[in-house]
């Protein structure tokens, strides 16, 4: 479980359609839709995205954000053990900024002004978000994108602003499904520092050449080795995706997982969370998951589904929260005749009911009632995904639930 992280995240960065150098952002020019829903597995429809691949291992990164007067942005800073941090409007506030990535055990001075975002690994990612509420916004959040930059230490205090990415430069390669896994592995293990308590961990990989003082040789393992790994590639696999399904909870037919970015020597969670995608605090945002309807039945679009928030009940939240539907298994939007891939508290023209209540429907085909409140979803079985961005506490220690979905007769 501890090569998980190291080899997914070699994984996402080479078949991902993100196109920049390292150290350099790529922005996405649009709202995720259907088309583009492939770079992510369920993607929001709700903020532009924005990432970069970084490798500090010379000098700090500095990344400038500017004045979003409010509006909701975030980064999450995600090192090679799939730990989170973030900067954005929670954490670091919404005036402009700039905030320097610190290699492990860096000793230089940062300008004054920047602020230190400690990172435990050289290398990592960077995933941005910046709200667009509604069509009419979408170019104000894309300026504001488009003035999220980051330069090396060098180039700041130079005064230099690095250009725009340029061509598409990615080659897409999977080392999960063959014996170049301990390749990638043994590489990324050399780039780390070792953690404490892992050091009988590292014994356990140097009996077959993988580790920061190794130089992995496939050329060189006998046939049964070999194909010892070649199976503990198949069968961790296997093992990873059955121990998904057994660290998340359910409340009220949403499984919400409420530990990630924190995993410390929780291998399998950590494993399995890596394998769906990484993702924010907790704090910042929580991911509610239903499958199933009040019948304990798999969703599907054939049928019809509503989805009822009491006047009082509403998702608690500091940012705003959104429900949007995928289909089962590779978590893409499906195309509709609206073009509606989310709904929530910043949808216009939302019907309430005289008590303040509100219904949500979600079907494939065009309900009878209003479309202001309907959500079009897949033709096949789909999942339903709520977003929580900075959720209140009774979010997070579960005195809230969210209502069930139930099926319609």
């Amino acid at each position: 479980m501890h090569k998980q992280m190291h080899n997914e995240t070699h994984r996402v960065s080479a078949d991902q359609n993100t196109y920049a150098p390292v150290n350099r952002f790529f922005r996405f020019p649009n709202l995720v839709e259907p088309e583009t829903s492939g770079n992510f597995r369920a993607p929001n429809n709700d903020t532009l995205y924005y990432t970069a691949w970084f490798d500090i291992s010379e000098q700090p990164l500095i990344i400038h954000t500017p004045d979003t007067a409010g509006r909701y942005f975030t980064i999450a800073v995600t090192n090679l053990y799939a730990e989170v941090s973030h900067i954005g409007r929670r954490t670091t506030g919404t005036e402009e900024g700039y905030f320097a990535l610190v290699p492990p055990h860096w000793q230089g001075e940062l300008p004054d002004g920047v602020v230190a975002i400690p990172t435990e690994t050289n290398k990592g990612w960077l995933l941005g978000r910046m709200l667009v509420d509604g069509a009419d916004d979408f170019d104000a959040a894309m300026g504001l994108v488009e003035d999220v930059w980051a330069a090396s230490l060098d180039e700041f205090t130079m005064g230099q602003r690095p250009p725009l990415p340029a061509e598409k430069s990615a080659q897409a390669i999977d080392p999960l499904d063959n014996i170049d896994f301990f390749t990638v592995m043994n590489r990324e293990l050399k780039t780390l520092p070792a953690r404490p308590g892992e050091a009988a961990l590292m014994a356990m990989f140097d009996q077959i050449g993988v580790g920061p003082g190794q130089q992995f040789d496939p050329a060189a393992l006998s046939e049964a080795a070999r194909k010892g790994l070649e199976r503990a590639i198949v069968d961790g696999q296997a093992i990873v995706a059955a121990g998904s399904a057994r660290t998340i909870p359910d409340f009220n037919g949403w499984m919400i997982s409420k530990h990630i970015g924190r995993y410390g020597y929780k291998y399998m969670h950590r494993a399995a969370v890596v394998k769906g995608g990484y993702g924010n605090l907790p704090e910042e945002s929580l991911y509610p998951a239903a499958l199933t309807d009040n019948e304990d039945q798999l969703l599907h679009g054939s049928n019809t589904y509503q989805l009822h928030f009491a006047a009082d009940q509403m998702p608690p939240v500091d940012g705003f929260w959104s429900l949007s539907l995928y289909t089962l298994g590779d978590s893409l939007l499906a195309p509709n005749e609206l073009r509606r891939y989310s709904i929530g508290d910043r949808t216009r023209d939302l019907h309430y009911n005289d008590d303040g209540s509100l219904v949500i429907t979600l079907s494939h085909a065009r309900p009878d009632s209003t479309q202001a409140n309907w959500l079009p979803a897949p033709e096949g079985y789909f999942v339903a995904v709520m977003r929580l961005y900075e959720p209140s506490e009774a979010a997070l220690d579960n005195s809230y639930q969210l209502p069930r979905i139930r099926i319609v007769k």
